[in-house]
């Protein structure tokens, strides 16, 4: 199967690349769904239909199938799987569509506050909370931030609160029709699960490895995402090419690597007025405030720290939420490799 080149258009999904031979598969095959615990947090706190839990079975199938030749994930146990990529995915969910929404993205009317979600006494509204400090100075993070970052034992949290049987509330698709790019996707996350939770969304997957991006067409095409482009180069050049710089409303990373660095990835694809936003551990608040030149240098602002219904042995997960203030400078993402070596 051929991969898209640095420089080139994407094709769409294409099946049949990498299993069977090459074989054609056929989209849409029934995965195999988890438990009625877990499939109860999917359709209840998420909102996804039997359809989409499906789609995501096939995609988690498919992954953990792939992963027996191709180093994609460290995860092997399926149920782990479940809750560490899917789940921990759609966790970002809350956070990306309340501020989307305050941002006027993706339809959504700008400064209409927060996004609503549906708990179990029905529908109430989000509020904007408190101003979630990350430093001192220039450092301090701007905007409303909702829910503040907390500190002691509230991070010792057990995943209890995702299993579904807790006061977490259910997130209500707000019909945002959002263009998103996941850079440095991997194996797909999040963007291929945000990807099956929101149809509506065009999503691109965006990754340097050609056997991923292989991998990556081929499970967009076994699970019917038609939404999902794949797209393979580094970041360093896809935020120059003239197709991808500034044209999404939201980027979104799950990488490893630390905010400074990750801003540079990621901001240049981001238009004036977009998020980006960045899944990050417990404590992150030294990263993000190292980090703080580097955005404002990339054209973005601090916008909130914010704590995420996903949980890890260390606590409580959070996600970075950063706007788009201002055009990236066009030296900005420096050559492949730069950023990494040498941070803003």
């Amino acid at each position: 199967m051929a991969a898209t080149p640095a420089g080139a258009a994407s094709p769409g999904p294409t099946p049949g690349a990498i299993a069977d031979g090459g074989a054609g598969s056929t989209a849409a095959a029934a995965g195999e769904v988890p438990g009625p615990e877990l499939v109860a947090l999917l359709t209840g706190r998420y909102g996804l239909s039997d359809r989409q839990v499906s789609q995501l079975a096939t995609y988690l199938d498919y992954m953990l199938e792939i992963n027996q030749s191709m180093n994609l994930t460290a995860v092997r146990d399926k149920a782990d799987a479940w809750q560490r990529h899917v789940v921990d995915s759609l966790a970002l969910l809350p956070v990306l569509e309340r501020h989307a929404q305050q941002a006027g993205l993706g339809g959504a009317r700008a400064g209409t506050g927060a996004g609503t979600v549906a708990g179990a006494s029905g529908l109430r509204r989000v509020g904007t909370g408190s101003r979630s400090e990350v430093g001192a100075g220039e450092a301090a993070v701007e905007g409303a931030a909702d829910a503040s970052v907390e500190s002691g034992s509230d991070r010792a949290r057990s995943s209890e609160g995702a299993s579904g049987s807790g006061a977490a509330a259910a997130v209500v698709d707000a019909g945002l029709r959002l263009r998103l790019v996941d850079v440095g996707t991997g194996a797909g996350l999040p963007g291929m699960v945000l990807a099956a939770a929101r149809p509506q969304w065009k999503v691109t997957l965006l990754d340097s490895l050609r056997k991923r991006c292989d991998f990556l067409r081929e499970a967009a095409a076994r699970a019917g995402l038609s939404n999902v482009d794949v797209v393979w180069c580094r970041a360093e050049e896809g935020g120059h090419r003239p197709e991808l710089r500034q044209a999404y409303d939201v980027a979104v990373a799950r990488a490893v690597a630390e905010a400074r660095v990750l801003a540079e990835l990621c901001l240049p694809f981001v238009r004036v007025g977009g998020l980006w936003l960045a899944a990050k551990g417990p404590d992150p608040e030294a990263e993000v405030t190292a980090a703080a030149s580097a955005i404002r240098q990339l054209g973005g602002r601090q916008l909130a720290l914010e704590r995420v219904e996903s949980y890890s042995s260390e606590g409580q997960r959070t996600a970075l939420l950063v706007a788009k203030s201002g055009p990236t400078p066009q030296r900005f993402p420096r050559a492949p490799g730069t950023p990494g070596k040498k941070p803003l």
